[in-house]
């Protein structure tokens, strides 16, 4: 038998309590999910271009003052960071602790920022993730949270 790819799942033995709890796990974790947005612990950022990219915003300059402050991820109060990437039902959602752990485990800081809304009242500035990156955000074990 060849290789397995990243993508191929590896032969292995059935366990049905295994699996039923993994299941369970998921189950809790998206009544947990649907409990935060009825409460309206999300935020959402909607993509314009297509792109495939992900804009996560850091700080803003209010009124074009010259002065940064922090915003966006640094100082939601949402537990899920939701991520629009067209309005026709395509995005993803991700815990905002899952997305700070990708930033700080991959040492983002301020030298990958990117300006955003240049031209407008209220630039703002932070990551702009290409979709390899979004897939390890979503995939990697690396952000898992301690279970």
């Amino acid at each position: 038998m060849g290789k397995f790819s990243d993508f191929d799942l590896p032969p292995r033995k059935f366990d049905f309590q295994t699996d039923l709890k993994y299941g369970q796990r998921g189950e809790a974790m998206i009544a947990q999910f649907l409990d935060t947005l009825s409460d309206g612990s999300f935020e959402v950022k909607t993509d314009r271009y297509r792109n495939g990219r992900m804009v996560v915003e850091m700080e803003q300059n209010p009124r074009r003052k010259g002065i940064w402050q922090p915003s966006g991820l640094q100082v939601t109060k949402a537990a899920w960071w939701v991520y629009i990437y067209t309005l026709d039902g395509a995005f993803v959602m991700v815990s905002v602790p899952r997305l700070k752990r990708y930033v700080a485990a991959n040492n983002l800081g301020t030298d990958r920022y990117h300006d955003f809304a240049k031209a407008s009242q209220n630039p703002s500035r932070g990551f702009l993730l290409q979709p390899p990156e979004v897939m390890d955000i979503l995939t990697n074990p690396d952000y898992d949270y301690e279970v």
